[in-house]
């Protein structure tokens, strides 16, 4: 089963039909509510949705965090559970300049990662944002960047957990491999 925290994404409708398109059993879980973890004992993977949460306002990621802290499976953050798992591990996040809202060229600095597999160095995904991680997280590395953000995607050096700032999950055929790739690391297709 994956295990879905919604913070308020505006694009969690797409979450779940990626999901059902490929029969992936899942629980949504609202990021306010602690978990019901006596019900959540065959999590294979996290996902962490966006929304307009501040990663720094504990009752806002009350859920987010608990399931950080529960569970050792691979992790997949979107855009605010992006910024989560920075600040979580000890990250530091800002407000840009100005509000991103469109598709961005996203720059693959480490191509192996096996959450790239089928793409080429040069993606482009959705991104709606306004803040962006200004200091990587202890025991994290950088495996992408854009014009916007140094600071794109992240992964932990030693756990499949990763933070996106942009939105795979309504970013056409390559966020479509992205989040295939993640269902993989997850043994659930």
């Amino acid at each position: 089963m994956i295990l879905v925290i919604d913070n308020q994404s505006k694009f969690i409708d797409n979450i779940k039909e990626k999901l059902k398109e490929k029969e992936v059993k899942y629980k949504v879980c609202r990021h306010s509510e602690p978990p019901d973890f006596e019900s959540l004992n065959d999590v294979k993977g996290i996902i962490l949705s966006g929304g307009p949460g501040d990663p720094y306002g504990p009752l806002n990621v009350t859920a987010d965090l608990l399931v950080l802290m529960k569970y050792d499976v691979p992790t997949i953050g979107l855009c605010l559970g992006h910024e989560i798992i920075a600040v979580a591990n000890e990250g530091k996040i800002s407000n840009l300049q100005e509000e991103q809202n469109r598709m961005e060229n996203i720059v693959i600095d480490v191509a192996d990662d096996q959450i790239f597999k089928g793409l080429k160095k040069d993606v482009k995904l959705r991104k709606k944002h306004y803040r962006h991680i200004t200091k990587v997280p202890k025991d994290f590395e950088v495996l992408a960047h854009s014009d916007t953000c140094p600071v794109e995607i992240i992964k932990h050096k030693t756990k499949n957990i990763y933070g996106f700032q942009a939105h795979p999950e309504v970013s056409g055929e390559e966020g479509n491999i992205i989040i295939n790739n993640f269902l993989k690391m997850c043994e659930v297709t």
